[in-house]
């Protein structure tokens, strides 16, 4: 009988050399110990599995090994158990200096990496092009320096010469970005509103000298952080950006003058090449959709409520400033009417996914709901959970509308003997 592991072995070496990704748990890893010195093509390392308890020497010797032979990898991901988030454990610098010439590092279910991002050494900082971390986890600001002890004013000054540079407004935490020329994709959670004010600056200066942000994915706890963050970046990489996304972590203190007037978070210049927008928590709420005028490839809008965030009635009838919407969602306290579904019915003639979850529907009928959506004359998909009453009505329109490929959470809950359930229909 042949162990997992020989079997493993056998299949990899029958052609080695074409082997361009490896993806296992870090239990697995002593099993290709052997293989390693053959992987000459090897370009993506996925270790996963990995918890508190598991030593990465291995997994750093690996990395040496291949860097020394090949030097052939350029992306990295590291993950958790099952996927979940890895808390933050010793080996994770080793393994940023083990690869050569990193171009993609995915940390994004690795909690705590944020923490020690200016800490990491690349051996070629240059090349790095995605950089990212998890959007949940915001890294806790570092305390303030220590003042010079009056005891000995020389020497405490000649020390402070010679200390990296502290920075009091907490923009230390981008430090390495701002160094890497090519960085394209940015997926990271801040603590500082001004912490892309450096882009501002050098965008003024002279925008050849920019990075090429293409993706850009940004959280915070507070929404006024993660806003003022988000406008500098729209405006520093304005020629650039294709995907920016922008997350509230929490809500901000109840505050009636906020309830009625929201800061608006927008811009007035134009974005032309973005085309994904996907706004979280209040800052869905605080978005000025005029904005839209500025976005003329705009294709997808994704804008998510957390519950107890205000909004008002008529706050998304200006969605149509963005005709060439092909997806849109709308998920938590979003206020539906048949007035709104008949604007987004005229206005988005291109839309292909529609999805509603979550939404307010007191003032929606179902002759208003069938009718904004026969309006869409191009939509494929629609998916929704709006309560009982509108789920009764989408079970009759999607008897009526074969055609149409119409997603209910509901269908999939469990269901009591005596209930009448229409499954779900095949999606053209």
């Amino acid at each position: 009988m042949f162990t997992r592991n020989e079997i493993e072995r056998t299949l990899l070496l029958h052609h080695p050399s074409r082997i361009k990704t490896i993806s296992l748990p870090i239990q697995r890893l002593a099993a290709f110990e052997s293989v390693g010195p053959h992987l000459s093509s090897l370009v993506r390392f996925e270790l996963f599995g990995i918890s508190w308890h598991f030593n990465l020497d291995p997994a750093v010797e690996f990395l040496r090994q291949h860097a020394r032979l090949f030097g052939t990898i350029r992306e990295l991901k590291l993950a958790g158990p099952n996927d979940v988030r890895l808390l933050q454990k010793p080996g994770l610098h080793s393994i940023m200096k083990a690869i050569k010439s990193p171009q993609v590092v995915d940390l994004s279910r690795y909690k705590e990496a944020t923490k020690d991002l200016n800490s990491y050494e690349f051996q070629n900082r240059d090349c790095l092009e995605q950089l990212l971390f998890d959007l949940d986890f915001i890294p806790p600001p570092l305390p303030p320096p220590s003042p010079p002890s009056p005891l000995h004013p020389t020497l405490a000054t000649a020390s402070f010469l010679h200390e990296p540079r502290q920075v009091h407004d907490l923009d230390h935490s981008v430090d390495l970005i701002r160094r890497c020329p090519r960085l394209t994709t940015l997926q990271i959670g801040i603590q500082s509103p001004t912490a892309f004010k450096w882009a501002v600056s050098r965008y003024d200066v002279d925008p050849s000298t920019m990075q090429k942000l293409a993706t850009l994915h940004l959280s915070s706890n507070k929404t006024s952080t993660v806003k003022m963050a988000l406008e500098d970046c729209v405006y520093a990489f304005r020629d650039t950006l294709e995907d920016l996304k922008g997350v509230a972590l929490r809500l901000s203190p109840v505050d009636p003058a906020l309830s009625e007037n929201p800061p608006f978070f927008g811009w007035t210049w134009p974005l032309h090449r973005l085309s994904v927008l996907s706004l979280r928590g209040e800052l869905a709420g605080w978005f000025d959709m005029n904005s839209l005028r500025f976005c003329p490839r705009l294709t997808e809008l994704h804008l998510t409520l957390y519950p107890y965030s205000p909004v008002k009635v008529d706050y998304l009838e200006n969605v149509v400033l963005a005709p060439r919407l092909r997806v849109l969602s709308l998920v938590g306290r979003w206020i539906l009417t048949d007035r709104l579904l008949g604007t987004l019915g005229d206005g988005l003639p291109q839309l292909k996914t529609l999805t509603v979850d979550g939404c307010e529907n007191d003032e929606l009928t179902g002759k208003g709901l069938f009718g904004g959506l026969d309006k869409m004359k191009a939509l494929k998909t629609v998916e929704v959970e709006l309560g009982q009453r509108v789920g009764g009505l989408m079970r009759e329109y999607r008897v009526a509308r074969p055609d149409l490929c119409i997603r209910m959470r509901s269908d999939d809950a469990p269901w009591f003997e005596g209930e009448v359930r229409v499954m779900p229909a095949f999606c053209p």
